[in-house]
């Protein structure tokens, strides 16, 4: 390991069970602590690969729930949109070990003001602070075009290059709303692109009527041409 964030530990407790572990965590603060059962004295590359990622991605995800009900509250206060956008890798469960790289991509590639962190340990969700759907459609966009361009690792052939599916949720600010039903609407469209194809975006429609469905937005380009009859680029 390279970094202290890299560290976790783990240690083996013989004859501790299920409900004897929820009790024991409930007395002593320990909810956020990961348990994983042994089948055996020493524990299996797989099962230890899963603590370590399940660990990684738990303290993640409460602080993506504060996040949104923060950013909820704010759209409903100030009338201003959200989007939400979960990306996860596709094919074999090697790429999934990759999702530390796209995080740092991601970071770099975000306003400094939204928000970016994992879920449920094979996906990454990004939090678009007052992006419209259209605005959020193209900033995820780009990251994807930048992983198609194996941005991530630039190091491995194209051929082995990461491919992630995304799925985007918007909000207005017009109906109440919980962070779990945001979560799920784009999870819906994320789960709608894993079907269509690798390195897809999929949009949800608009969990509140505030919000112009994805179809009837009116791009820039298409409002010149409208008002002035001329194409963009046209003299």
């Amino acid at each position: 390991m390279h970094d202290a964030e890299s560290l976790c530990v783990l240690r083996v407790v013989p004859g501790l069970d299920g409900p004897a572990w929820a009790s024991l965590s409930a007395s002593h603060g320990l909810e956020h602590w990961c348990a994983v059962p042994l089948g055996q004295s020493a524990p299996q590359a797989d099962i230890l690969a899963q603590a370590i990622g399940q660990i990684a991605a738990a303290p993640s995800e409460p602080l993506l729930h504060d996040v949104l009900r923060t950013e909820i509250e704010r759209s409903r206060a100030c009338n201003v949109p959200l989007a939400l956008a979960l990306i996860q890798p596709d094919g074999p469960r090697s790429a999934v070990k990759r999702l530390g790289a796209l995080l740092d991509l991601v970071l770099g590639l975000k306003r400094c003001f939204d928000h970016a962190s994992m879920l449920g340990g094979d996906q990454l969700a990004i939090v678009f602070s007052g992006a419209s759907l259209t605005e959020a459609e193209r900033f995820v966009g780009a990251i994807l075009r930048r992983i198609r361009a194996n941005g991530v690792d630039k190091s491995a052939p194209a051929a082995e290059g990461l491919l992630c599916s995304a799925g985007l949720a918007g909000y207005g600010g017009c109906v109440e709303l919980t962070p779990d039903e945001l979560i799920n609407s784009a999870g819906l469209a994320l789960q709608d692109a894993r079907n269509l194809g690798g390195n897809r975006l999929e949009v949800a429609a608009p969990v509140d009527v505030c919000l112009a469905s994805r179809d009837t937005l009116v791009h820039a380009n298409e409002k010149h041409f409208l008002f002035t009859g001329k194409k963009a680029g046209d003299k």
